[in-house]
């Protein structure tokens, strides 16, 4: 629909080519606004034709593309309290002649994605106004934009969403051809944002992204997921559901049923493979702590994604206390909901805790269960019933033992809790 101071209606996939075109070659002034879908897009403010502000979902953050361009952080910093503070845009264009480039980066990313998806527009046209301070013409960036497409034609939709397979299997040894941006994609496959959403957060135009999404593809390393579902795509248990009874075999090679614990209290935690030195360290300390919980009525189970001859080998060196269980096939961590990350097995967070469980001297150069596996803890009530759920957000992400002997203390009897104060 056109009138004589708008234009709007659905386009095409690479039908905004010629929208944008006709207002830059007529030096337009005026807001365009491009949804892909409804909520997820991106607004343009033309000056005569050159873009002079830009913003919305499909946009990256100004000071995520000056970092992605080699801008120190110091300075962009510096850039952003000017800004702040109110310094006017022509200042800031002298002060940070980089901002040309980053608006530039801003604008490539936005059109790349517009272009290669159908959606709809509307342009409101403004009164003429001094050309703005970056210089940036919109007719250069769709040249730009274009030729990209061109030159890289892909069959994947932006708005599609991906996922890390949930069992990689020979898979993991691609892991060692990727690059460092290979791994940046990667560990943003969440299984919920749109490849469009993870191309503006990475500030990469959609033949970049394309292109790397196709080559974790044929590595086996992503795959194509549905929207709207958690990428695990397990059913994650909730306070006051019913704990799955299981048997396993324990590392003396007896069957452990959780069932046979119906009447206590119980901390269930599921952990990676024997020879995790995160998982060692966490078993550690759980032995450190198992008087005090003992005490609070607490039994102690542990489950391992690891065959009973690489815990007897690697975490029973430890010889805890409590029972350590086998799940070689993950088919229990898969009962309770115990998901995968690699953006977790990546969490900087973490690197302490593996140093130190390191120090424990346990070998730990098997990986024989999921080297993505997450850790998870569940405190169990009597009757076996959920009382909380802890899904680990790293490897060494494990409900605080000051949590657990709380929630132990809340449960004890009075005797109990004398006997533990000290008093008669």
């Amino acid at each position: 629909m056109f009138t004589d101071a708008s234009l709007s209606g659905k386009i095409g996939k690479g039908g905004l080519a010629e929208i944008l075109s006709f207002l830059a070659d007529m030096a337009k002034t005026g807001r365009m606004t491009v949804e892909l879908e409804p909520g997820f897009g991106f607004t343009l403010r033309l000056q005569n034709g050159r873009v002079a502000a830009l913003g919305g979902p499909l946009v990256p953050r100004l000071e995520d593309t000056l970092i992605r361009l080699g801008t120190p952080m110091g300075r962009v910093a510096e850039l952003l309290a000017q800004r702040s503070a109110g310094e006017k845009p022509e200042t800031l264009a002298r002060t940070f002649p980089e901002l040309r480039a980053a608006q530039e980066r801003r604008a490539l990313v936005a059109l790349t994605y517009a272009l290669a998806s159908p959606g709809q527009f509307r342009f409101r046209e403004e009164d003429p106004a001094p050309p703005p301070p970056w210089g940036v013409g919109a007719g250069e960036i769709l040249l730009e934009a274009l030729r990209r497409l061109d030159e890289n034609p892909t069959p994947l939709d932006p708005l599609d969403v991906y996922a890390i397979p949930q069992s990689l299997g020979a898979s993991l040894q691609a892991l060692r051809q990727l690059l460092p941006q290979d791994w940046q994609v990667l560990a943003s496959l969440d299984g919920r944002r749109s490849l469009a959403q993870i191309g503006t957060f990475l500030v990469l135009p959609w033949d970049e992204l394309a292109g790397r999404i196709e080559r974790l593809m044929g590595l086996g390393l992503a795959e194509a997921h549905p929207k709207g579902e958690e990428a695990s795509g397990l059913n994650r248990l909730k306070p006051g559901d019913p704990a799955p009874n299981f048997t396993l075999f324990a590392l003396d090679g007896t069957p452990f049923s959780l069932g046979s614990l119906v009447e206590k209290k119980v901390l269930l935690s599921f952990f990676r493979h024997g020879g995790c030195p995160w998982c060692n360290l966490r078993v550690h300390e759980l032995i450190g702590a198992y008087p005090r919980l003992k005490a609070l009525g607490i039994e102690v189970v542990g489950v391992f994604g690891s065959p009973l001859e690489t815990l007897r080998t690697r975490v029973g060196r430890q010889n805890p206390p409590f029972p350590i269980l086998a799940d070689p096939d993950d088919a229990v961590h898969t009962l309770y909901g115990v998901g995968m990350s690699l953006l977790g097995l990546l969490d900087p967070r973490a690197l302490p805790h593996w140093f130190r469980g390191l120090k424990l001297g346990i070998p730990h150069g098997s990986v024989d269960g999921e080297l993505l596996r997450m850790p998870a803890d569940f405190l169990l009530e009597p009757g076996l019933r959920v009382a909380e759920a802890y899904y680990g957000r790293n490897p060494a992400d494990h409900i605080p033992l000051e949590r657990v002997e709380e929630w132990g203390r809340s449960l004890a009897p009075p005797s109990v809790l004398r006997r533990l104060l000290g008093h008669p």
